[in-house]
């Protein structure tokens, strides 16, 4: 049951990061504004969910990881409806920058959670499936956006997401049950600081977040960006946009349940390895413009490279530093939505400067070369 709760949370705080990336272009023909900004509410959630995690981290070790993410999903939910009734651009913004704030509390302190609960040798195949709760919350969340907001508009896909979060928070308050570890020391704010220090003084931290960060940057950063692309080909509209950011989901569901075969063929710095490698032909076939089901092949490669390099990290991060998993994890989210709130500005500014194909095969390079960093630099996995 815990795994079950908490994987619904997942899904609730994906499908909100990611339900806006297919009607970019519907949001800014509304309001009358150049894509290039409207995307920028990816980074608007992107950013706060970053900046959350030095506070929320510590929280949840010091006091109950169980109490923020109940917390963290009621709230979610109410600004979720903030953003459907928003009358300007700047109150949308204002909303996703409050749920961002407030998703942080969701996924990262359910993998310190899952840390907590579950022994280190079952670990990787419960986070799989926490990830893979996570990620059909990005499927649905961007695949029936872009198909309900051609019958109902962006709002009414808002308006379908915040029922969704406030059905999950009610089953949060009432299933997700409240067991906490036994705590050694009182909470104090020393130890916060503390458990950030136990965590960098692991050499291995600064891969991992590196890592991640550069994901975010690379491939995040990217799907805001993809109704332009396909517009601009004259190959689709949020429609098509949001399958083929939907693309990337079932990539990461199809490594999700192949985790049991590949770990027994392989060590995790392999899969790292063979990560940067798949990840890297995806943005780069993505670069070259097909028709949009020949792209959402694409991104699915991209999600599957992407999950293959991304999951072994995860697992390495839950073991940093086990006295402060959930502060761990806070530092790992921090990077990558940090890779994620730069990504649309660095899209953005090769969409006016090399154009979106280019930056796709810029992105690629760097992420091949990312996972093949992990594999060199991780050798003890």
């Amino acid at each position: 049951m815990f795994l079950l709760v908490i994987s619904l949370c997942g899904f609730a705080s994906a499908m909100s990061g990611r339900i806006l990336d297919p009607v970019m272009t519907a949001i800014a023909r509304d309001f009358g504004t150049p894509v290039s900004i409207v995307a920028l509410l990816s980074t608007a959630y992107a950013l706060p969910f970053a900046i959350s995690q030095p506070v929320l981290g510590p929280l949840g070790d010091l006091f109950s990881k169980t109490l923020i993410v109940k917390i963290s999903v009621a709230l979610l939910a109410v600004f979720s409806a903030v953003a459907a009734l928003a009358p300007t651009l700047d109150l949308l913004f204002t909303a996703r920058i409050l749920a961002g704030a407030v998703g942080a509390g969701v996924v990262p302190i359910g993998f310190a959670l899952i840390g907590d609960r579950i022994p280190f040798s079952d670990r990787q195949l419960a986070i799989s499936r926490f990830v893979a709760a996570t990620l059909l919350g990005q499927l649905l969340g961007a695949s029936f956006a872009g198909v309900l907001a051609q019958a109902f508009g962006w709002r009414g896909v808002l308006w379908l997401s915040a029922g969704i979060i406030f059905a999950i928070a009610a089953a949060t308050m009432v299933l997700l049950p409240s067991i906490e570890p036994k705590r050694q020391q009182p909470a104090r704010a020393a130890l916060a600081l503390e458990n950030y220090r136990a965590v960098l003084r692991n050499r291995l931290s600064y891969v991992c977040f590196g890592v991640v960060m550069v994901e975010g940057v690379c491939i995040h950063g990217s799907l805001p960006f993809i109704g332009e692309y396909l517009h601009g080909l004259g190959k689709g509209g949020v429609r098509e946009a949001g399958i083929v950011i939907s693309g990337m989901a079932i990539g990461g569901l199809l490594f999700a349940f192949g985790v049991p075969l590949f770990l027994r063929f392989m060590r995790r710095r392999h899969m790292m390895g063979l990560g940067g490698v798949f990840g890297g032909l995806g943005l780069a076939c993505m670069a070259l413009g097909a028709d949009w089901p020949v792209e959402a092949v694409f991104m699915a490669l991209t999600g599957f490279g992407f999950f293959l390099l991304h999951n072994p990290v995860q697992t390495e991060v839950s073991e940093l530093a086990p006295t402060a998993r959930a502060s761990a994890y806070s530092l790992h989210a921090f990077t990558f939505y940090i890779g994620q709130a730069i990504g649309p500005v660095l899209y953005g500014l090769g969409l006016h400067t090399i154009g979106l194909s280019r930056s796709f095969a810029v992105a690629a390079i760097c992420f091949l070369f990312t996972g093949l960093t992990a594999f060199r630099l991780l050798r003890t996995l």
